[in-house]
Parts: C-alpha cells; structure tokens; sequence
C-alpha cells in the first residue's frame, strides 16, 4: 500500500458502552494539544486506554484480562444478558481536512470487528491503514503509558536499545535480518569454497598443461631419434655390403619399457644397438 503519511491527527473519539463511558459518547475535538484533566476516576485513564483500544492495542495492555472486561458493566442484569457490545470509534482528520473512521467492536462473543469508513475489514487491513499513517501498532510508537517516563530513565543501555528498535518499528524487521545474516553466511562460506575450488582447479590445470608439455616435448625428441637412427642404420648398409644380416628384435624389461635392438652380423661378429 502507497505511503499515505501526511500531517493528521485524531479530531475525535466515539465510544459505546467502553468501560466507564455508558452509551454512546462523543468526545472532542481534540486539538494540536489536548490536556484531559479531571478527579480520580473521572476516566481520565479509561480515555486513554479507548484510543489504545481502537489502535489495536492488545488487551493485556488495558488493564483487562479478556476484552468482555471493557464493556460497561450494565445495573440493569436483563439489558446485560441481551447482549454486550462496546465500540471506540476515532475519527483522524488528514491534512487535507478528509477525515477516516476507524472503528473496533467487541461483538457479543467476546471478539474483536474492525472497520475502516463502515466497511468490515481484517485486521491485517487495518493495521496496514493505521501504518501508512506512520501509526505503528505493534511499535506502540503513539502511546506513552502512566509510569513509562520512570520506567525509561531506569533502563540500562541495552534495554535503551531495545526501546528503540520498538518504537522506530525496526524490531518488526529483526526477525527477517537474522534470516537474511544466516543467508549471507552460508553464501559466504560457499563463495569461500567455490573460490578454493577455482585455485585447486586452476592449478591442476598448470600443472596438467605442463606435463602435458613435458610429454610432447618427449614423444617429438623419440621420434627424431628413431629418424636419425634409421637414417644412420640405412646409411651403414649402403657401406657395408659385406653384411650377412641385420635383425631387430625387442626385449621387454619387467621394470621399464619394451627395449628395441638390432643386430648386426658381419665376418661372424655381433654388433648391438638399441633403437
């Protein structure tokens, strides 16, 4: 969804039977800057928790251990047993002077309908709303709760950090960068192996190149031995006529290469060469 954050603010609250508030109640509106001041339980914190209630805040946070707990407690038991419902509506005001109804039920069931302009929708919808207007839920970066102020000024640093990572909404994230680090250190460590590879297999390959080499170099110097040698051989017939015969025969040595001789025989006398 495109970023829809713009200079706003909540313009005012509606609540239905929300914990002290009996009926429907039009609070606001509000100002750049509001003070709610009042005796003790007038509903100065029972305010504070509908604006958290209706930005989704977990109920665990209101001071109520299911979210029945936040309906007004009826005298009448016959209008409590037909059925017990409470919503918070806050209306926030755009720049633009536009305005955008938020709305969360308690249904009768004890669950939670949210609505954004009347419309039913989900809660991942609606918490993706409360976002593009830079309204982290799960960050609670809008709210400062009774007692936050001594708790902050009490932390150490790690916790400080902590803090922050929660309400720049960066905590969110922490989950899918440690996935991602876990990624980048096993496609390192393959790098690192396919790159030791390529060095091996580039070695291998100098050295295969120069035996390869080594090789040629010593099939071309046997066959110019076995030209001179013949040539010679032919060279030495033509001046000998008197040569009874010449046999080449091939000795194999067990340890080494098959051994080619010739053998010359002339006024009954043996002459050996290898070829």
């Amino acid at each position: 969804m495109p970023s829809l954050i713009s200079p706003g603010k909540i313009h005012r609250l509606e609540l239905e039977n929300f914990k002290s508030y009996k009926g429907h109640q039009v609070i606001g509106p509000f100002y750049d800057f509001t003070a709610i001041i009042g005796p003790n339980g007038a509903g100065k914190s029972n305010l504070m928790d509908a604006i958290s209630f209706v930005l989704g805040v977990r109920t665990g946070q209101l001071r109520g251990a299911q979210l029945k707990d936040l309906i007004y407690a009826f005298d009448d038991r016959e209008k409590e047993q037909k059925g017990r419902r409470a919503f918070v509506r806050l209306v926030y005001q755009m720049g633009n002077g536009s305005e955008l109804h938020f709305t969360r039920t308690i249904t009768s069931s004890g669950g939670s309908e949210y609505r954004i302009d009347g419309k039913v929708v989900t809660w991942d919808e609606y918490k993706a709303r409360l976002k593009s207007l830079g309204i982290l839920v799960n960050a609670r970066n809008f709210l400062v709760f009774q007692g936050d102020v001594e708790s902050i000024a009490s932390k150490n640093p790690k916790e400080l950090t902590a803090l922050l990572e929660q309400i720049s909404g960066s905590e969110e994230l922490k989950r899918d960068y440690e996935q991602l680090e876990a990624e980048k250190a096993v496609a390192e460590e393959k790098s690192a192996l396919a790159y030791q590879k390529k060095r091996t297999v580039v070695l291998e390959r100098k050295q295969k190149k120069e035996q390869k080499e080594e090789a040629e170099k010593h099939i071309r110097l046997q066959d110019r031995l076995v030209c001179f040698t013949g040539f010679f051989l032919s060279e030495f017939i033509k001046f000998n006529q008197n040569v009874s015969f010449i046999s080449c025969v091939m000795l194999r040595n067990p340890t080494s290469e098959p051994l080619n001789f010739c053998f010359w025989l002339s006024h009954n006398h043996y002459i050996v060469w290898c070829v």
